[in-house]
């Protein structure tokens, strides 16, 4: 039995939940959801519908104590800083991130997936691609061969980076986005939805448009 803790109660951790049974089935391991980690409110009923079972629902980690060789995180989260700021405080406290491999997606042998990532059903990872830790791929998300994603990042439904492409830490690319063949977003960037990148950008902008420009440079991380 894997013991797994979910960081987020929002619409996310619903589907995640669906994720997590699908493994369940897929791997023949049990899989306890031991509590949704969550400083507000949470659709308590709808997830423990979902579920099965009752779930527990803890505002922080400070008075929380599991087993820390057997307990695993995940965070459902679906922005990047948030998920970085959730991932340091996991670390801090000694837990370990689960990484949930979708029965239905489709990742290359060679590819490299880091610790907490989480690949959605009918995603694709192609072969010599590496996903630095805790990465959401959305559904129908697919990074081809030779791409790099930096940690903590989302790829949003329908988003695409072809051959070669390559996608900073904490960047957001929107549904139906494409970051062409050698094309980079840089750090802390977020791909609008739709948008098509063939160039390289620098740190901390959003990026719109097709062919994608810079229109927002951020003054700092936030």
């Amino acid at each position: 039995m894997i013991d797994v803790l979910i960081f987020g109660g929002g619409t996310v951790c619903l589907d995640i939940i669906n994720y997590l049974k699908d493994v369940s089935k897929f791997t023949r391991k049990k899989i306890n959801i031991v509590g949704v980690v969550e400083p507000k409110k949470i659709d308590k009923k709808n997830i423990e519908k979902i579920y099965g079972k009752k779930i527990r629902h803890y505002l922080n980690l400070k008075n929380i104590n599991f087993d820390k060789k057997k307990t695993f995180s995940i965070i459902t989260l679906g922005d990047p800083f948030i998920r970085e700021k959730c991932r340091l405080e996991i670390k801090k406290k000694g837990l370990k991130l689960f990484t949930l491999i979708h029965p239905t997606s489709y990742v290359h042998d060679s590819a490299i997936i880091g610790e907490g990532c989480i690949l959605a059903p009918f995603s694709l990872i192609g072969s010599k691609t590496k996903l630095e830790e805790n990465i959401f791929v959305n559904i129908y998300s697919s990074a081809g061969h030779h791409c790099f994603i930096g940690k903590s990042s989302i790829m949003s439904p329908y988003s695409t980076l072809n051959g070669g492409g390559h996608s900073g830490k904490m960047s957001f690319l929107g549904t139906n986005s494409v970051i062409t063949a050698q094309a980079k977003l840089g750090n802390y960037c977020k791909l609008g939805a739709g948008s098509v990148l063939y160039k390289k950008t620098n740190n901390n902008c959003l990026v719109t448009g097709n062919p994608a420009e810079s229109i927002l440079k951020y003054n700092k991380k936030r």
